[in-house]
């Protein structure tokens, strides 16, 4: 397993690790990459970004490439992710600690170790180079395990349990369509509709095909609607958007995760975010109906969409986590964590 120390950081001003072992990720999974980034100077920083160097950009999508590795951000922002602390204070001071979420997918089901090369910089300057080691890990049943989005450990202990419950469940089969005329996202598990996602989803009915739609299957465990715990099948769905040809905020991205019960096949349990925070909403529901807004803005001469996180119309809003942009805030809601 790839360790912190195994990191490159050449800084006289930040500090930056690795939380939550993170850097260990699984093939053909959109992965959490969570950074602590310190300031150890003794000046204050004001918008600063962490990205790969631009030769490693993407010709026409808002990511990083590295041998076939995408590296990509959320915030709008095309200069990397932009490090922000609660209530978006974006000046880091002496001493201050903030936390960067990349998210990383390898498409390929195989082992590999590789370097992501990072930049610690402003519009004008570069105040640090990051060279994170990445594994990319076997799939087998490993590939399962639930991580949560802002606190990614890889519960190792659970591959037996998830072995065994893959090997007498069967793997349900995914599957995601998108329909154009009016843009709409509809999610099946095992062939029966348990999620739609409407509204605001791209500007315009040709835009929709230009968002990048993932989706993938873990074996999460939380406590049911009656308190008990148990395992559910989650299905986490991400959209980003990530082309700079359409007239959207981009990069972007969100998530919709949908707990069903293996045995009513129902959604329980539906978890998104809000800007940096989890939020869960309450079922049961059958088919949960998801709904994103968004507003506009003018950049340049042109009028840009930005989006508000979904927000499921027939469930029930019940925790809502602290700002994980926050090093010291504990994210934990209905999934169960050592």
């Amino acid at each position: 397993m790839v360790e912190n120390s195994d990191m490159s950081v050449e800084s006289r001003y930040f500090d930056v690790n690795i939380e939550d072992n993170s850097n260990v990720i699984l093939p053909n999974r959109v992965s959490t990459l969570k950074l602590r980034i310190t300031n150890k100077s003794g000046k204050s920083f004001k918008k600063i970004y962490v990205s790969p160097p631009r030769v490693f950009y993407d010709r026409d999508l808002v990511r990083g490439l590295i041998n076939k590795l995408e590296v990509m951000w959320g915030g709008g922002h095309i200069d990397g992710y932009l490090l922000m602390l609660p209530g978006d204070r974006d000046v880091i001071e002496p001493g201050e600690s903030v936390v960067a979420y990349f998210f990383l997918c390898y498409p390929l089901r195989q082992k590999l170790r590789l370097i992501l090369p990072l930049y610690i910089h402003n519009k004008r300057e570069i105040f640090g180079t990051v060279k994170v080691p990445v594994n990319i890990s076997s799939f087998n049943f490993r590939g399962y395990i639930y991580r949560p989005r802002y606190k990614p450990v890889l519960r190792e202990e659970l591959v037996d349990e998830i072995k065994e419950i893959v090997e007498n469940y069967g793997v349900p089969e995914i599957k995601t369509y998108v329909w154009q005329v009016l843009p709409r996202v509809h999610i099946y598990f095992d062939e029966r509709e348990v999620a739609t996602i409407s509204g605001d989803i791209g500007s315009g009915i040709r835009h929709i095909f230009a968002i990048k739609i993932k989706n993938d299957l873990f074996v999460g465990k939380a406590l049911d609607l009656e308190g008990r715990k148990r395992w559910y099948w989650v299905i986490r769905v991400w959209l980003f958007w990530l082309n700079k040809n359409i007239f959207d905020e981009v990069p972007d991205a969100e998530r919709i995760e949908l707990w069903i019960n293996p045995d009513t096949q129902v959604v329980d349990w539906l978890i998104t975010d809000k800007h940096w925070r989890e939020v869960v909403f309450k079922g049961p529901v059958k088919m949960a109906r998801v709904k994103i807004t968004g507003g506009t803005f003018s950049h340049l001469d042109r009028i840009i969409r930005s989006y508000h996180p979904p927000t499921p119309v027939n469930m029930v809003e019940v925790n809502v986590s602290p700002d994980s942009r926050d090093p010291n805030a504990d994210i934990q809601t209905i999934y169960d964590l050592p």
